[in-house]
């Protein structure tokens, strides 16, 4: 059996429209299991019909706490955790459990912008101390930011092109399948990180047990993108913070999280002209990122195939930021050759 696991927060008609393209998805009958975080009856109402098993917080338990308290009710041999703001395609599902295996305890597939599943969503960050201490270093020079910023391009590219099913050190937190004999081997999620980071932590132990973790191409999602923590961005901004923290104290000891903490600064930002309309490129062999950063810390990719490029308008309708930063990449150097400003 093949459970999923739905933790909702205030987002009850996505995580309708995620349970519905996940039975699509499955050719095992799934047994679903909600977890509604939202202290919002209606919410609980909207889920209660849809849902095999619906538990209801008191208080909300966070991302992690969430995923602990549903993995109880779950049945099944695996369980298929997700967020609300999640569409799978067709199959999705059956390609995830089929790289699962005695060696191999979580699986997550190519994550999408668009339903189209053209822009790609940017890989996981496993955000080690020594990644958090390069990016210490790149918000002190600009140099070491412009090495970095190449380096990390690169291996976005390098992600992006990946065809077959690869063991990867991390995957998004968005869609995971799991192993329930492996979830419960490491102790599930730590419930210190209510949002953010949890995955992160999960997979290190997942790592540290000797089992592998799988990125599975073939299997496709649609991801809307920070629809549940976008809602409230002070304070999915502050959480974001706490757990970092948390998570590098945890890691790499109280000294180096306050060290790291204390002397980061904001990245710096590219120098960006205005886009008004579509992108029109004037060669071949790019891609195309779009991030709401204008360090392009993290961003989406598009692998352009014509000289014609525009923001989808299913992903301009999902979007919460104002500002957009869109930037040209030459496919074989990770060379910025033209970077962007879009205002809404």
């Amino acid at each position: 059996m093949i459970s999923l696991l739905v933790v909702n927060y205030r987002s009850a008609v996505l995580a309708a429209d995620a349970i519905r393209t996940a039975r699509a998805a499955s050719s095992s009958p799934l047994q679903v299991v909600v977890v509604d975080n939202s202290e919002d009856p209606a919410e609980a109402h909207a889920l209660r019909g849809i849902a095999d098993v619906l538990i209801v917080s008191s208080t909300n338990r966070g991302y992690a706490g969430g995923i602990n308290d549903g993995r109880r009710a779950c049945d099944g041999d695996t369980i298929v955790v997700t967020n609300p703001d999640v569409r799978f395609a067709p199959q999705s599902i059956d390609h995830l459990v089929a790289a699962l295996d005695a060696k191999t305890a979580v699986a997550g597939p190519a994550l999408f912008w668009d339903d189209a599943h053209e822009w790609r969503l940017p890989p996981g960050d496993l955000g080690t101390g020594w990644q958090k201490l390069d990016e210490l270093l790149a918000s002190r020079s600009r140099a070491w930011a412009d090495v970095r910023d190449a380096r990390r391009s690169r291996a976005r590219i390098a992600f992006w092109s990946l065809a077959d099913t690869t063991h990867v050190a991390m995957l998004s937190g968005a869609v995971l399948a799991i192993r329930a004999s492996d979830f419960d081997a490491v102790g599930g999620f730590d419930e210190r990180f209510r949002l953010y980071f949890e995955e992160a932590d999960f997979l290190r132990r997942v790592a540290a047990h000797r089992k592998r973790i799988a990125y599975v191409p073939a299997a496709r999602c649609r991801h809307l993108y920070n629809q549940s923590a976008g809602q409230e961005r002070e304070t999915a901004a502050a959480r974001y913070a706490e757990s970092q923290r948390k998570y590098l104290e945890k890691w790499n000891g109280p000294f180096a999280a306050r060290a790291l903490e204390r002397f980061a600064r904001p990245l710096p930002a590219h120098d960006a002209q205005p886009l008004d309309g579509a992108l029109r490129l004037d060669r071949d062999g790019v891609v195309v990122e779009v991030s709401p950063l204008a360090s392009f810390a993290t961003a989406a990719g598009f692998f352009a195939d014509s000289r014609h490029v525009v923001l989808p308008p299913d992903v301009r309708a999902a979007l919460r930021d104002d500002e957009l930063y869109l930037r040209v990449v030459a496919r074989d150097t990770a060379r910025v050759l033209a970077t962007y400003k879009i205002t809404a």
